[in-house]
């Protein structure tokens, strides 16, 4: 009955009469092809027959779709796909006859689609037998799943061993072509004694034979373990049950594959103490052997009879749940520790924490989120090569912030322990700088010659922290802001603080901007990357007055028979007001007032010249704004 298997012959059969009123050959020839709109895939068949005057004679010929000569194309795409279960009807034949002597006979044609075919794809899967354990008194409950892609009758059999004798206890249809569909054969009796029942379900295809149910034996077990809880990939570990029962039985470990992901039956082994309890313990067991593995395993237990291939019950049927462990994991992390232990964030800190892994060389991120935030931040990558230790030096944190930081190590997407440390304390710090309002000279080449570092009145800039808790020295460089281009600009020396020391000043005799100007300038203190006063600084100092264009010269005063000088200088001045005074000095070390103040005055900070005259020889001159 069509349609026909793919995969098996197809035999077609021609019945041939000699209508001659003599012997005759005949040369028959079957031409066959899959696909009817494509003819340029066929195979032809050939033979001579002899008949006699009037005989007849069945003549067949074999025909294997699965030849390469007719799987291609379209047919061949659809016979090697197992996911498509429809039916093929697109075959085609032609037959030819003829004789020796005399006219071919009639061939015969079919184009009309056959025969049909199909895939014989029969699976079975998840046989069972519920419950495991009983007597012939018991009702079981059998079931399978079954894919085909054609239709099917499915019978249950049962039998006391595994040759048989077999006995039917049911059939049912299988109509749902091309997907599965579950048999159950509910209150069934075993009329027979046994000690392990064996069923097996026969339809087109016939499955394995299975065990069960089995004869009813009593056992208990306890105190399941996995030791180590925790291990590397290809860490071997040691699993015990403790069992008793009423015979002699085989106890199997199933172990979760990380690797695979599916459970391994890792070893049977022998229950012999009947009645007694037993500790049975599997040694070496790996539930990972690849490196870079990691992962939660767990694990249950099986029960047999001794050379039985299926088990009269498990731990995980009886308790349904399955254990849990060992975890598999990728790295360990071992006494993670920061120095020091507590401090603020003018410290500087070092992380450290020991490593072991399977893997050989391995980048590890230290991550940190400070107190009161959910946001982690990057503290660099170490590399681990070997060395038990590896550290992240130099970390520091930003902000007034105070509380306990936490800490977390990333490689890949293990999860993270987090850790604790530093305690952050706030620390206060001031920034004060002096004379709070003040003037920028000018740096003429011709006035003062290069080389010398000659200033008025210094700027003094002083940090002040509270309380600072360090265990190493801490650089502090100080930086001003120049208005003009818009910059900050470091001043002076970086100076280093050991660990008692709560201040520090910066003494600028010449302030190194590019060019005069009026306003608020501002300043900060850094170490490192860090600015330890906020990126924006504490306000000063305030320059009020610029001068620029310094200049002298000499006239001959014959009336008083000496040489006198004309001391001068531009002023500017956000005041509208501005005394300035002539400084001098015979040696560059004792600086003096000529208490001859002029007076600059304008409401526009305009340029002005101021002038002193008459005055006697001095080895240097400058300039100070002495009031408003």
């Amino acid at each position: 009955m069509m349609p026909f298997n793919v995969n098996q012959p197809v035999v077609y059969s021609i019945h041939l009469t000699n209508p001659m009123p003599s012997f005759m050959r005949y040369h028959v020839v079957l031409e066959v092809g899959p696909d009817y709109n494509n003819y340029s895939i066929s195979k032809r068949h050939s033979r001579y027959v002899d008949l006699d005057s009037g005989a007849t004679q069945e003549i067949q010929f074999e025909v294997n779709y699965r030849s390469p000569e007719l799987s291609r194309s379209d047919f061949g795409r659809w016979a090697q796909d197992d996911n498509d279960t429809s039916i093929w009807e697109r075959s085609w034949y032609r037959a030819t006859f003829t004789p020796k002597v005399g006219n071919p006979l009639r061939s015969l044609e079919g184009y009309d689609g056959q025969p049909s075919l199909i895939k014989m794809i029969t699976l079975y899967r998840n046989a069972d037998v519920s419950p495991k354990m009983g007597t012939d008194q018991t009702l079981y409950s059998y079931r399978v799943d079954l894919f085909s892609s054609a239709e099917d009758a499915v019978t249950l059999q049962v039998a006391p061993e595994a040759i048989g004798p077999w006995k039917d206890c049911g059939t049912y249809n299988y109509t749902n072509i091309g997907a599965w569909q579950t048999f159950r054969w509910d209150n069934i009796t075993l009329d027979f004694d046994f000690i392990a029942a064996h069923y097996r379900f026969v339809g087109r295809k016939q499955t394995q034979v299975f065990e069960g149910p089995f004869w009813p034996i009593d056992y208990e077990y306890a105190n399941e373990s996995v030791h180590p809880p925790e291990g590397f990939s290809g860490t071997p570990f040691t699993y015990t049950l403790d069992f008793n029962g009423s015979k002699s039985l085989d106890v199997g470990l199933h172990v979760w594959d990380v690797d695979q992901n599916l459970f391994r039956l890792i070893e049977r082994k022998k229950y012999t103490d009947a009645n007694r309890w037993q500790k049975i313990v599997w040694t070496g067991v790996t539930p990972s052997e690849r490196i870079g593995s990691e992962g939660t395993s767990s694990y249950y237990f099986s029960f047999y009879y001794p050379g039985s291939e299926n088990p009269l019950g498990t731990s995980r049927e009886d308790e349904g749940k399955v254990y849990l462990g060992p975890d598999i994991v990728l790295i360990r992390y071992e006494n993670p520790t920061v120095s020091p232990e507590k401090g603020s964030t003018v410290s500087l800190y070092t992380y450290s924490v020991e490593v072991e892994t399977a893997l050989p060389v391995c980048d590890i991120e230290l991550q940190t989120s400070e107190p009161g935030s959910s946001i982690w931040r990057s503290q660099g990558i170490a590399t681990y090569s070997g060395e038990p230790e590896i550290s992240w030096k130099d970390v520091s944190f930003d902000g007034d912030v105070s509380g306990n930081v936490s800490f977390r190590f990333i490689r890949v997407a293990s999860p993270p322990s987090i850790f604790q440390g530093p305690h952050l304390f706030r620390e206060s710090i001031r920034g004060i700088v002096s004379p709070q309002n003040g003037s920028l000279g000018s740096w003429d080449s011709d006035f003062h010659p290069p080389g010398e570092r000659l200033a008025r009145t210094p700027f003094v800039f002083t940090m002040e922290m509270d309380s600072p808790e360090r265990t190493q020295p801490l650089v502090v460089k100080l930086e001003v802001y120049d208005p003009v281009r818009k910059t900050w600009i470091e001043a002076g020396r970086p100076q280093s603080l050991n660990v008692t020391e709560r201040s520090a000043n910066f003494t600028i005799d010449q302030m190194p901007f590019a060019e005069p100007f009026l306003g608020e300038s501002r300043f900060r203190f850094v170490s490192g990357n860090r600015f330890l006063d906020g990126e924006d600084g504490y306000p000063g100092p305030n320059i009020v007055a610029n001068f620029r264009n310094k200049t002298w010269n000499v006239t001959y005063d014959s009336r008083r028979g000496e040489y006198i000088y004309t001391y001068g200088v531009e002023v500017r001045s956000s005041l509208e007001s501005l005394s300035v005074d002539l400084v001098t000095t015979m040696d560059r070390t004792v600086w003096t007032l000529s208490n001859d103040p002029q007076i600059y005055a304008s409401d526009a900070a305009e340029w002005k010249r101021l002038e002193w005259q008459g005055y006697p020889y001095h080895l240097e001159v400058d300039f100070a704004a002495v009031g408003g």
